[in-house]
């Protein structure tokens, strides 16, 4: 289905989803900033063996309790967005809570869309990952894990 042929209610409902997208951006851009800062002081501590780490973030969509294909022993996981936090430490990053809107709508005139602002991780579900519009009405849970790997390195000979 095209996004051009949702009624109103679909598209607000798709709305409210961007905008849960756009919390999880800023939640997660604060959590990693602060981990990038404790990080960074310990990579640069000549003491401490940690010598690089990586931020990831996975944001899986898991279906809606009411959708079809749900089922109550399963992980019910429609899609998983994964992403890198550790660029938020560049300051030419883009992407996650960076301010843009990625609506790929903005520009045509006369899109029922054209108006709206998208984050990041919203565009990519519909531009990137190519996720059907009517398959983003049967989201009805955000799951966020972010991992931080730890890279160690010891010189075993001089």
């Amino acid at each position: 289905m095209e996004c051009e042929a949702l009624p109103l209610a679909q598209r607000q409902y798709l709305q409210q989803l961007n905008d849960h997208f756009m919390a999880i951006e800023r939640q997660v851009k604060q959590d990693a900033l602060a981990l990038i800062s404790h990080l960074e002081a310990r990579v640069e501590d000549p003491q401490d063996a940690l010598c690089d780490y990586e931020i990831e973030l996975e944001v899986q969509c898991w279906l809606r309790k009411d959708d079809p294909t749900y089922r109550e022993d399963d992980d019910n996981i429609l899609v998983t967005l994964t992403d890198y936090l550790t660029t938020l430490r560049d300051p030419h990053h883009t992407g996650i809570a960076d301010g843009y809107n990625w609506n790929t709508f903005h520009y045509r005139e006369g899109h029922p869309l054209r108006a709206e602002f998208h984050c990041w991780l919203y565009h990519c579900l519909y531009d990137h990952r190519h996720v059907p519009w009517d398959d983003l009405l049967r989201i009805g849970r955000l799951w966020v894990n972010m991992p931080v790997i730890h890279q160690y390195a010891w010189d075993v000979a001089p």
